[in-house]
């Protein structure tokens, strides 16, 4: 193997293990992520690296509809009343 191609195989074995450990921290940053939001964590808004635009409280299931109007209303109609 002349040094060229060993200078190659270097290159690309650590092109790989950047490639890799570039997963692993993206992992670990979902993780993070997802354990704060399980707890609660305040201090998720003010986390660097997190651009929060709309904080949404929903039950679970509900689906956010993005850029649609809500208006809150504290009346439940009836329909079945004449």
């Amino acid at each position: 193997m002349d040094s060229a191609q060993l200078i190659g195989w270097v290159f690309a074995i650590l092109f790989i293990g950047f490639f890799f450990l570039s997963l692993l921290w993206l992992r670990g940053r979902m993780i993070t992520l997802d354990r704060m939001l399980d707890e609660g964590d305040i201090e998720l808004l003010n986390k660097a690296g997190i651009q929060t635009e709309v904080l949404n409280h929903a039950p679970v299931g509900s689906q956010i509809l993005p850029y649609t109007p809500y208006v809150a209303s504290d009346v439940i109609k009836n329909e079945d009343q004449d």
